[in-house]
């Protein structure tokens, strides 16, 4: 196996293992069914690069081995958008303090990135997501209105929202949910996942009156949230 390939085709690979196992997966992880039956292993996203560019690396368990991945119309407009981001880095790269940007930067502007850099990519596209979204959190937070949406325990039915943020919850099984409704902050745990863009809340209950946990906006808590997208 070469020790090196384009930057390019790993990028877009990147991407393609973010797309298939749904967020960035450092060391493999059992997945077992609702018995407690092994069903299967989740291979790393560095793993499922390694393996698509040369199946002879896996020299593990054959039914263990991840499918060869393949790059879709998606992965490509990923890839091109994640070098735009970094690319308005730069100021960051040349202040130099930053090591991970300046690695980065390093990579993507070079033409092959060797094997034991792949972990660097194999990240980028859950890092590109998460800045994407704390900057659209920033920039809502500056223009957001002081105030909630409701007395606590009031019913709240039929309003336009806007989804800034979904992060799968780290304590509970479902999803943290950030938005905008009439121009306030407001947050919910959803059981499924959300994608960010317009919304509409057909109804839901004013669970607790908080501040955001980093920018200290006025926050509604809201529970019993039926949403649309």
């Amino acid at each position: 196996m070469s020790n090196e390939f384009p930057t390019q085709q790993v990028l877009e690979l990147a991407c393609a293992a973010q797309r298939v196992n749904g967020n960035y997966q450092k060391e493999p992880e059992a997945v077992y069914a609702d018995d407690g039956v092994y069903c299967y292993t989740k291979q790393t996203n560095k793993m499922m690069m390694l393996v698509t560019l040369d199946p002879a690396i896996w020299t593990a368990d054959p039914k263990d081995s991840p499918m060869p991945l393949r790059i879709q119309a998606e992965d490509i407009s990923l890839a091109e958008a994640i070098q735009v981001h970094y690319r308005k880095l730069i100021f960051a790269v040349v202040q130099g303090d930053n090591e991970f940007l300046t690695t980065v930067n390093s990579l993507l502007n070079g033409d092959y990135v060797k094997t034991n850099q792949f972990g660097y990519v194999a990240c980028l596209p859950s890092v590109f997501v998460r800045d994407v979204q704390q900057s659209r959190i920033k920039k809502a937070s500056r223009t957001a209105e002081d105030g909630y949406l409701g007395a606590v325990g009031s019913n709240l039915a039929d309003l336009d929202c806007e989804v800034i943020e979904s992060i799968k919850s780290k304590n509970f099984e479902g999803y943290n949910i950030c938005a905008i409704i009439n121009n306030k902050m407001v947050s919910w745990l959803s059981k499924t996942n959300l994608t960010t863009g317009p919304c509409v809340i057909v109804k839901a209950k004013v669970k607790a009156h908080s501040k955001h946990w980093k920018h200290q906006n006025d926050e509604t808590r809201l529970n019993y949230v039926k949403a649309a997208q």
